[in-house]
């Protein structure tokens, strides 16, 4: 019988997850009857079909041939398996398998509960090894574990160790190709799988995408899946030492990859994009593409440093899109709570650009994958080395045109509610009054009513379809009992004009605060959603701090800072959720910097940016945030800033702080320290709470002053003039 016809058993191996498309792969190459077991597929077959699982699995890790096995005798409990490993590597004639001027490695893999010295385990495999050439023919191999002519498969087991040669030699998925490296990539068969799940060749695009395309493998796997280029058409393989490799059947297989690649590249292929927020992963795309072989094909794709927020349109019309990527989920961004709000950020853009779509994207956790606003979606669990990854596809759904809520709302009809009728009166004027004003500018997040019944101290807030209703704390003269009953109908009315149930209103008691108090944590329920300010989508917190992570009454000076940021470079400080210094960056800024001491509210800013598509996970990038005391950082450097907010509190202590700021007493020397580092034509917006504040004489005389709070101060804190005041701030014009 010839020898490449001859029946032999194979292993083919694959990441945990991947055993059922593999299968499917395998069949799809002629093979039948497949056993499956976790991490690993056995068929009996003819060497030219595992030569074709070498040259063409997308999938597979490795490609193994049985060569031995030793059954063992001894006990459980009386085993030294590290002994047993050598007594079967030196029980078998190896010089059968490999001639002794090879050099061989050996990769040793011990199933579950044997207790064994890996490391001395190997050792003494190749020790057995070495004994057998000895013995055989007087001479020995060497080692060598980075580029080993031979490589030896072991599987250590509970009743048998198995010999294997490992036909592939390096892992299948290491196509070749990966010269140039970014943090935490996906492996190529990995990529492969996720293109062969979504169906790509079925799907035929008009347009594939990478938005965070990292070192370009998924622009690579689809280049070579739909131009027919088998994976391991130009790698070195494991078989090339092994005394029965048949070179002429291998070089036959080749021949014939090469030609089918050589037809498949003449067809039409797709639009491609590739795009990342780091210039070195957009490098190393380039330059991986053009180690695959597809330097011919540049022109097809688009490679391009971006990031989510800055997408073109890509005006789909009838054209059909393929979205994958893996978002820098862990290694590449960092906190877990980030990593959620960019994909929030990532699904929006999905929504709006590609409706109707396919995308496949990857996440560290399923929680990540569910924010993906997919319909029917598929969910994937698969091993990348030893992370797990959740593999999000479906039909991307398209955006729905979220509204203001004053927008929708109409004066509701509703029995009296007897000691609040003024209350509620007076709120549902106040919605109607600013329901015009809401409409037209397009605003979400506004204050509806503050204080404006004596018997009713509410400050009532509307943040998209949510209230937060905070009751100013009574004075000790009334009594708690009555004070209780006054605010349950006050909340009764509330529910009764705007119609809200009782879980879309979140209810505080607001004290006097004094010191580190007022940025204290109030709750651990943590109800976070995103509202909609201008261009920007903020996450606020509605439960867990007095305030939410988004001061309404600064809103106005926001939007301004956004229309007057394009290309400037701004500072924002004691940037709290640094909701400004993202109006700045989504306007068009430079760069932007925010400093505030609480690394919780910092971590709370960088969430805000990558929910907007602004990319936050290098020190170098443009947009960064320090967390330290704003005198202290103004002090140590130089760099100069077009544009600079400062919204201090009125007075603060922190364990981090050495001393108090007190607003009245300290801003001569906090915005000499800021106007050091404006430029000549730069401009500092500075805005306090402090109702008795008097700007220093200082400042009047030696900068350009101008109050500005009657333009900052929005329609709906019209009847609270004093709820802050703001300046415009610059260096004179002489």
């Amino acid at each position: 019988m010839n020898s490449s016809s001859r029946l032999s058993n194979y292993w083919v191996t694959c990441a945990d997850g991947l055993e059922t498309l593999l299968q499917e792969e395998l069949q799809g190459l002629g093979i039948a009857q497949i056993e499956r077991f976790p991490g690993r597929l056995i068929f009996k077959g003819t060497l030219e079909q595992a030569y074709r699982i070498c040259m063409w699995s997308r999938l597979a890790s490795r490609v193994l041939l049985p060569i031995h096995t030793h059954e063992l005798e001894r006990s459980h409990d009386a085993r030294d398996v590290a002994e047993e490993l050598y007594e079967g590597a030196i029980s078998f004639d190896w010089s059968l398998i490999f001639a002794p001027q090879s050099t061989f490695a050996i990769r040793l893999h011990i199933e579950r509960d044997i207790m064994v010295n890996s490391q001395f385990a190997t050792l003494r495999v190749k020790d057995g090894v070495v004994d057998s050439f000895m013995e055989a023919v007087g001479r020995r191999p060497s080692i060598d574990t980075k580029q080993p002519e031979i490589t030896l498969y072991v599987l250590a087991g509970k009743t048998e160790h198995t010999y294997c040669l490992d036909l592939s030699g390096d892992s299948l998925h290491k196509r070749g190709y990966r010269r140039y490296m970014t943090d935490a990539p996906i492996k190529e068969n990995l990529a492969a799988a996720i293109l062969q799940k979504a169906k790509l060749q079925q799907l035929n695009p008009d347009i594939i995408l990478d938005p965070m395309c990292g070192s370009g493998t998924f622009i690579i796997e689809s280049l070579m899946l739909l131009t027919d280029r088998a994976p391991g058409l130009v790698r070195r393989f494991g078989f090339n030492g092994w005394n029965g490799h048949n070179n002429e059947l291998w070089m036959s297989i080749k021949a014939e990859a090469a030609e089918r690649h050589q037809q498949a590249v003449t067809q039409p292929l797709p639009k491609f994009y590739a795009f990342d927020a780091d210039w070195e992963a957009v490098k190393a795309t380039k330059q991986n593409i053009i180690a695959a072989g597809f330097e011919n094909l540049l022109d097809q794709i688009q490679i391009e440093e971006r990031t989510l927020s800055d997408w073109p349109d890509f005006e789909l019309g009838n054209k059909t899109a393929f979205i994958v990527t893996n978002p820098p989920y862990g290694e590449r961004l960092g906190e877990k709570a980030s990593n959620r709000a960019l994909y929030l950020g990532l699904s929006a853009l999905l929504q709006k650009h590609f409706p109707n779509q396919t995308a496949a994207v990857i996440a560290a956790a399923v929680e990540q994958a569910d924010v993906m606003a997919f319909s029917d979606p598929q969910t994937m669990r698969l091993m990348n080395g030893k992370l797990p990854i959740y593999i999000r596809l479906g039909k991307i759904k398209p955006a729905t045109v979220v509204k203001p809520f004053l927008e929708t709302w109409q004066p509701l009809q509703f029995e009296p509610i007897e000691g609040a009728e003024d209350f509620a009166n007076r709120l549902q004027k106040n919605m109607q009054t600013l329901k015009k004003w809401a409409v037209k500018d397009g605003v979400f997040c506004l204050r509806l009513y503050d204080a404006d019944l004596p018997d009713f101290n509410l400050a009532i807030d509307l943040y998209g379809d949510r209230l937060h209703v905070q009751e100013y704390a009574p004075p000790k003269t009334i009594d708690p009992e009555k004070a209780k009953k006054r605010f349950n109908l006050g909340l009764a009315a509330i529910r009764a004009v705007t119609g809200l149930g009782r879980d879309a209103i979140f209810i505080k008691t607001r004290a006097r605060q004094e010191g580190k108090n007022q940025y204290t944590k109030q709750s651990t329920a943590s109800k976070r959603f995103i509202v909609q300010e201008g261009q920007a989508k903020i996450l606020v917190n509605m439960t867990d701090y007095l305030d939410t992570g988004l001061f309404l009454d600064h809103r106005q000076i926001r939007l301004r800072i956004a229309k007057e940021a394009r290309g400037k470079h701004f500072l924002n400080l004691y940037s709290y959720t640094s909701t400004a210094s993202l109006h700045a960056a989504l306007g068009g800024a430079a760069s932007t910097t925010s400093v505030d001491l609480s690394n919780t509210y910092l971590n709370w800013s960088k969430e805000n940016f990558v929910l907007n598509g602004l990319t936050v996970d290098h020190a170098d990038e443009q947009h960064q945030f320090f967390a330290s005391d704003c005198f202290e950082w103004l002090k140590e450097g130089h760099e100069q800033y077009d544009l600079i907010f400062i919204d201090p509190p009125t007075f603060s202590n922190s364990k981090k702080f050495h001393g108090t700021f007190d607003v009245q007493r300290d801003h001569l020397s906090l915005l000499k320290r800021a106007m050091n580092r404006l430029t000549t034509e730069g401009t500092l917006y500075f805005s306090n709470n402090y109702r008795g504040f008097e700007m220093d004489e200082e400042i009047l005389a030696f900068f350009d002053v101008e109050e500005i709070t009657s333009e900052t101060i929005g329609p709906d804190f019209k009847r609270n003039q004093k709820i802050h005041r703001a300046w415009k701030i610059s260096h004179p014009k002489n």
